[in-house]
């Protein structure tokens, strides 16, 4: 078979099996999975082969939510500072939210993002349009523009109004009705707003206040809101970072009675714990916040049972010297973390502790990513005929995450000193080599913006 790329004798992992097998890939597309033994004198009309014995080839990444920030904040992140990061860390394709200057309220700021972006990217993208109380007319004319979602906030955060019980429900009918779906931040507004304001007057500026202000309570009331929302009008909607098992046991019963509703987790919930709030403090302040070591313990068994539909990075960084204002007061810090090139590498190392499969790790941050945003069988998964996008995985690679080896231009990571094995070895997004046994080399505008399936662009 003549082909520009065969991946030979490698483990293949979909999230129900994994096989040996070599991959063909012609052009952008994967063009033939065969038995290993079936190879027969055809290398010489391969462009070129790489021999996979011993490493495990999966998918590319799918993060369906990354704050790059571009443009608007380019001394936390830019556009191709980010996409950098994520082509090291195995992610291949990414979905950036609204939230830069101006934030995507209409299908015009939406197309002049795609218009600047355009030759910005290392890896594949797709867009997000935002939310507000203000702009459900302006939903329909920026889902047919190419959103994939529609990301908005019950709160009042990163400057992003938030959408109290009416709104909920004026826009997820109209979602409903055009075909659309969101990701909604949960935290209830009132509790956040006065428990920050009971927290200071009592003069709580230690690492654990953050925990009380972005609490389990706050969380839960709000995601209450928005099941009732979803369930009364049908809309399809993902809950963004859930970060407790008996919320993602409520969504999940009430996905089981038929309801299009849907949760994101992300591996800091599985990974981080009050007990390094209480040890980092700003480094790792995010919302909602770090649980209990007992509730990431359980989250575990959460994701083993299939309750997490898919993991995300909530990618969203910021400089040190923003991060490092909270040293002696927690709210003089930003919330937000960067993830997007260390949540591979971490739910890889929770794989070989045996926390967990790599099968599982392919179904939520792969192939379920794809499903759930419109984007599969193009990407998520490795079939003849999808986007050649795979990563080959050694699971063995030891190796100690640090701020001065990241990627990400903030230069930091809420997993430094953390000891990791496994790591992709290569990464490929549609045949092109980003990552190159262990060296990126993906540039700025090998990525392209690509829409739902069916959705011509």
């Amino acid at each position: 078979m003549k082909a520009d790329l065969l991946i030979k004798n490698g483990t293949v992992v979909s999230p129900r099996r994994s096989f040996k097998a070599n991959i063909y890939v012609q052009g952008e597309r994967i063009a033939a999975i065969t038995d290993p033994s079936l190879c027969r004198g055809d290398l010489s009309i391969v462009s070129k082969v790489i021999d996979a014995e011993k490493l495990f080839i999966i998918p590319g990444l799918v993060d369906p939510h990354v704050h790059m920030m571009d443009p608007g904040y380019p001394e936390r992140e830019d556009f191709t500072s980010g996409t950098r990061a994520a082509a090291f860390g195995g992610v291949t394709t990414v979905m950036e939210h609204h939230r830069t200057v101006p934030p995507v309220y209409s299908a015009r700021e939406l197309e002049e993002k795609i218009s600047y972006l355009g030759s910005r990217s290392v890896v594949d993208f797709c867009l997000m349009g935002g939310g507000t109380p203000d702009n459900v007319a302006n939903i329909e004319e920026m889902w047919q523009q190419g959103a994939v979602s529609f990301k908005m906030f019950t709160c009042s955060l990163h400057q992003q109004p938030a959408m109290d019980a009416f709104a909920l429900w004026e826009m997820f009918g109209e979602i409903k009705r055009i075909g659309a779906m969101v990701l909604i931040h949960c935290e209830d507004d009132s509790l956040t707003t006065l428990g920050e304001k009971f927290l200071k007057e009592k003069k709580r500026f230690d690492y654990l206040s953050h925990y009380e202000w972005r609490s389990v309570l706050a969380e839960e009331v709000a995601v209450d809101m928005v099941i009732n929302a979803a369930r009364e009008t049908g809309a399809k909607v993902v809950i963004a970072h859930v970060s407790s098992p008996h919320l993602l046991e409520k969504i999940s019963r009430v996905r089981r009675r038929g309801y299009p509703i849907y949760a994101e987790s992300c591996p800091h919930y599985l990974n981080l714990s009050t007990e390094d709030l209480a040890l980092k403090g700003p480094w790792v302040k995010f919302a909602p916040s770090v649980r209990k070591p007992e509730t990431v313990s359980a989250m575990w068994q959460s994701l083993n049972q299939g309750l997490i539909t898919y993991l995300g990075s909530d990618h969203c960084p910021f400089p040190r010297s923003e991060k490092a204002m909270g040293a002696a007061n927690i709210w003089e810090a930003p919330n937000g973390i960067p993830g997007v090139e260390t949540g591979l590498r971490v739910m890889l190392t929770a794989v070989n502790e045996g926390k967990t499969t790599l099968n599982r790790v392919v179904e939520v941050m792969c192939e379920n990513p794809a499903r759930v945003y419109g984007i599969f069988p193009r990407k998520g998964v490795i079939g003849v005929g999808s986007d050649a996008d795979l990563l080959i995985v050694d699971m063995q690679q030891k190796d100690v995450l640090s701020n001065d080896k990241i990627v990400s231009r903030c230069g930091w990571t809420p997993f430094d000193g953390k000891e990791v094995q496994g790591a992709p070895r290569y990464v490929f997004l549609r045949g092109q080599a980003l990552v190159e046994d262990g060296l990126l080399i993906g540039e700025a505008g090998m990525g392209k913006f690509i829409t739902r399936m069916g959705k011509g662009r």
